[in-house]
């Protein structure tokens, strides 16, 4: 498989949150990277994180515009 977007994040998410779910949660976002950035930290504090959460979410490849709308 390709890489498409690269996630950048502290152990608060990674506690939490499998690398498998981080792939389904940022394909079922907007393709916005600041968005998939702010629903896997929401996500993680949602699965009750108690360390910090930071995540940067960059995508390697531009995205068309029906992926943003859908």
């Amino acid at each position: 498989m390709y890489d498409y977007y690269q996630v950048m994040a502290s152990d608060g998410l990674w506690d939490v949150v499998s690398n498998a779910e981080v792939i389904s949660i940022i394909r079922d976002t907007v393709k916005e990277p600041g968005m998939c950035s702010k629903r896997l930290a929401t996500e993680a504090v949602e699965r009750g994180s108690k360390d910090n959460i930071t995540v940067v979410v960059v995508f390697l490849r531009p995205v068309s515009t029906a992926e943003r709308i859908y």
